[in-house]
């Protein structure tokens, strides 16, 4: 990895620039690397050469070959433990060094991300630039994806040369670099010319010549077309090499110079990227002003209609996102008890998703005595990638993994992706089909909502239940069961199987069963009998439930109700009625509701004395809350505000209550801790955010699921009225009062 310098002059011993050549595929910038490398070689200057393209050619001139092996072979060859910079970097020429970066297979992988870890390892192995007095990074420029760009960023390179023709692609290739080192570069000059490598195209000099004027950097050497430069090829090596007393060696030397002056010069010698506009690129290098008028291409309706995608609501209206859709995805999947959720991502992002799933079972246990978590932590399972698949593609590794799931005799399995798969493009879907052929009867459903780049967690769930529904069974349109299909539960509830519980009792009282959970708690048989149910009973009425039912519509007729699932006693008691409607059951929902509310009318005529006259401030989401304003009215308690919150989820507002009390929209903190200070309600009923210190107000939160069924409101009343028993302030926290 060294060579001699005790010839060297302090000044240039010392000397430690990087450099970075950039330009179109194909440019001829591998050529121009290893021979300026060699020139500068002669000059008794230690080199480095590093080979940034998957083509891996960069430094085969300096060694008479290709590489032994890439970096990237390595990493995927050798463990941590094994690994020494030795055995990547090759002595070539000259005694430059040699690495080569290496790349993917073409068409998976990343071979940007091949980029970074190729300069991360040689870091970590003792492979530093400076131990040399020139580095020189031979980069392919018209990739603009951030792996390649690395070069271009100022702890890499001190100076960057641009390769170009005077070929129009490969002008627009060099703007485009100059854009990327725009990007990268706040105040520091870092472009050190044009590497002007002719073509012999008619124009050609008046081309590259306007160009570099308009972007104000010199051509710092032209290099003419002659087969010199093939005959050093076919012998394997450079110019400076075989024909070093050819014009063309001395080409490289005279930029050899101009390399050598930038780590003595410092200043002067550079210049800052200056890119052009693409009509104006068009314009001075091509000489063009007039331009047709592009004409969008109309489709039919019909067309657009069949590939539309159902879209969440923040997805749709473009507000804030709330979560990742990987995470959506895996909490719908994870709820179907005889499939495995297959998490095609690294290690860390199965843990979280994994731990906030597990989590929410034990405290629904904790909570309700209901543990929904039964079987999960078999049921999720991980690809576990790591760095080589992000480099080299994740596909192997997911078949591997498939296997392994099918051998443990899951027949249905769902596959989901993190944001990393889809980055580098694995093609999950026909990793499935593979493996489907070699195992007939195995489902495979691949859910590609890659990590967050399709969206939030509810554009995850929305993606999940559109797979899910591909395992419902065609409409036989036979005579369809008196039962219920139950769509879209709350997720996260700690009391998810109570409430579960509370509608299937109420069901039960009219003679009515529940045929699907859709999904939660569910079994792929019961998804499959989905069209067997008489009714729909969805968990909300919101703009989720819409997209839901759109995503029903192509796979059953099975009719919805129009309400959600009821809190308190108005709401159960309409929706009880209307179900029983559908069943022709009227009659035992009438003597249901009459046992239910004479057990009601006691309970609040218990409340009452306590809570009457008492005043309520709300501050929520922009839900229904009518469950809270019916027990007002019964208890003959006062709403003096509501105010409703930003949520990423709904924006309309829906009320019975509509004019009885003040509804404020976008309802800050400040504004509720000045509706505290001024309307001084009893009670404060919240849902988010917390509470400052300075306000001083009883409070309770406004669940997100409040509960079901007749009950659930007096429930709340008790706490209320327990709240309003106890001082504002506990006895202990005065007791100290008037002690320094």
């Amino acid at each position: 990895m060294s060579s001699s310098s005790a010839s060297l002059p302090a000044t240039r011993e010392a000397m430690t620039i990087k450099i970075a050549v950039y330009g179109k595929g194909g440019i001829g910038k591998s050529t121009i690397s290893a021979n300026v490398s060699a020139a500068l070689a002669e000059k008794g200057l230690r080199v480095l050469q590093i080979g940034c393209d998957p083509k891996q050619d960069s430094t085969r001139l300096l060694l008479g070959g290709r590489i032994p092996i890439t970096a990237l072979q390595y990493i995927r060859t050798f463990l941590p433990a094994e690994r020494r910079a030795e055995d990547i970097v090759y002595r070539g020429y000259g005694n430059v060094a040699c690495v080569e970066a290496g790349g993917p297979e073409p068409g998976v992988g990343c071979a940007g991300r091949g980029i970074i870890t190729t300069f991360e390892l040689l870091e970590d192995l003792g492979g530093r630039p400076s131990l040399f007095n020139i580095t020189l990074y031979d980069v392919l420029g018209d990739v603009v994806c951030g792996g390649f760009a690395v070069p271009i960023r100022n702890e890499y390179a001190d100076a960057v040369y641009i390769v170009t023709s005077g070929e129009y692609l490969s002008l627009y290739a060099a703007n485009n670099i100059l854009r990327g080192i725009k990007n990268f570069t706040e105040s520091k000059d870092r472009v050190a010319g044009i590497i002007y490598n002719t073509r012999n195209i008619p124009e050609e000099d008046d081309r590259v010549t306007r160009f570099a004027e308009a972007v104000h950097l010199p051509i710092v050497v032209q290099i003419p077309r002659s087969g010199v430069f093939a005959q050093a090829e076919k012998e394997g090596g450079t110019l400076i090499e075989r024909y070093p007393a050819t014009p063309e060696a001395g080409i490289f030397r005279v930029l050899a110079g101009h390399m050598e002056r930038i780590g003595a010069e410092k200043t002067g010698i550079l210049h800052p990227a200056l890119p052009l506009s693409d009509e104006d690129l068009e314009r001075i290098v091509l000489l063009r002003e007039d331009k047709r008028q592009a004409t969008r291409f109309v489709f039919a309706s019909k067309n657009t209609d069949t590939v539309r995608k159902c879209l969440s609501p923040t997805g749709k209206n473009k507000r804030p996102l709330f979560g990742c859709a990987f995470a959506g995805a895996v909490s719908v999947t994870a709820l179907v008890t005889d499939a495995a959720t297959v998490m095609h991502c690294p290690r860390s992002c199965a843990l979280m998703i994994s731990e906030k799933l597990l989590v929410t079972g034990y405290h629904a246990a904790l909570r309700s005595g209901h543990y929904t978590g039964a079987g999960m932590a078999v049921r999720l399972v991980t690809t576990d990638m790591t760095d080589s698949d992000f480099i080299f593609g994740g596909e192997e590794r997911l078949t591997t993994t498939l296997e392994s799931v099918i051998r443990q005799g899951y027949r249905t399995i769902f596959v989901v992706t993190a944001c990393p798969p889809g980055l580098i493009g694995d093609n999950i879907v026909k990793v499935g089909e593979a493996v489907t052929m070699s195992h007939p009867g195995i489902r495979i459903i691949p859910i590609p909502v890659d990590g967050n780049l399709v969206g939030d967690g509810l554009q995850g769930r929305m993606d999940a239940y559109k797979a899910a529904a591909g395992l419902i069974a065609p409409a036989t349109y036979r005579t369809r069961k008196k039962s219920v299909n139950i769509i879209a539960e709350k997720w996260g509830s700690a009391h998810a199987e109570r409430e579960f519980i509370a509608i299937r009792n109420l069901l039960e009282r009219l003679g009515i069963a529940v045929n699907c959970r859709f999904l939660g708690g569910c079994d792929t048989a019961s998804i499959a009998r989905f069209n067997d149910a008489s009714l729909n009973l969805p968990a909300e009425t919101d703009e989720t439930m819409a997209a839901i039912r759109t995503i029903l519509t192509p796979v059953s007729d099975v009719p919805f109700l129009d309400l959600q699932l009821p809190t308190g006693f108005s709401e159960t008691k309409e929706w009880l009625m209307a179900v029983a409607k559908v069943f022709s059951e009227e009659e035992k929902a009438r003597q249901v509701i009459a046992e239910e509310e004479t057990r009601y009318r006691k309970r609040i005529d218990e409340l009452r004395p306590e809570l009457e006259g008492k005043s309520l401030l709300i501050s929520t989401y922009p839900r229904s809350f009518d469950w809270i304003c019916d027990l007002a009215d019964e208890l003959g308690m006062e709403i003096k505000k509501a105010g409703l919150t930003y949520s990423p989820f709904a924006e309309a507002f829906v009320s019975r209550y509509a004019g009885r009390f003040p509804v404020v929209k976008d309802y800050t903190v400040e504004m509720r801790s000045e509706d505290i200070r001024t309307l001084e309600p009893d009670l404060l009923l919240f849902t988010y955010p917390a509470l400052r210190s300075t306000d001083r107000v009883k409070s309770a939160p406004i669940p997100y699921c409040p509960g079901i069924g007749f009950a659930a409101g007096t429930e709340h009343a008790e706490r209320w009225r327990q709240l309003l028993r106890h001082p504002f302030t506990e006895g202990w926290k005065s007791e100290g009062e008037g002690f320094p």
